[in-house]
């Protein structure tokens, strides 16, 4: 691919005599710009020499710094607010116990069910899904040996088991 040098560049490149280096650029580098088009005032050789001079590169590495600085305080704000969120949905969520008087245990649930054990708490029950098989044989043996079956909850989902404990006399 070829690219013609514009006619502003053409007409000062017969001018000055410079059109060795005017002409490379131009066709490295094609711009529209008034700067190059006056005598290459701001070419991008220049600039990058100018960023390899020491005040240059210790304000670039300044600036860096900054803005490495700013992304992590804005990263520290945004696990601030996300904990103070968490915290407060934890709060607001008043935890509720209670002893099991029965419990109905369904260990072959239907085809794409879980397993289930159901506490009846209060008069209402309350599910723990996928429970593990030593808990089903820990609940098993507490109602047969009078233990108590402790069953925890929150207040958005009190139909939904959260923990249950068993407690032996």
């Amino acid at each position: 691919m070829s690219i013609t040098p514009q006619m502003g560049q053409m007409g000062q490149m017969g001018q000055t005599g410079q059109m060795g280096q005017q002409g490379q650029q131009g066709q490295q580098f094609p711009s529209t710009s008034p700067h190059q088009q006056q005598g290459g005032s701001g070419s991008l050789e220049q600039l990058q020499q100018l960023g390899q001079q020491q005040p240059y590169q210790q304000l670039l590495q300044q600036l860096g710094g900054q803005q490495q600085q700013q992304q992590h305080n804005q990263q520290e704000q945004q696990i601030q607010q996300l904990t103070q969120s968490v915290v407060q949905q934890v709060q607001t969520q008043a935890l509720a116990a209670g002893v099991a008087d029965a419990f109905i245990d369904i260990v072959q649930p239907l085809p794409g069910q879980p397993q289930q054990i159901f506490l009846r708490i209060d008069n209402q029950f309350r599910s723990l899904t996928n429970p593990s098989p030593q808990l089903h044989q820990q609940i098993q043996e507490a109602f047969a040996f009078g233990h108590q079956v402790v069953g925890v909850w929150d207040g958005q989902s009190p139909n939904v088991l959260r923990s249950v404990r068993i407690q032996r006399f």
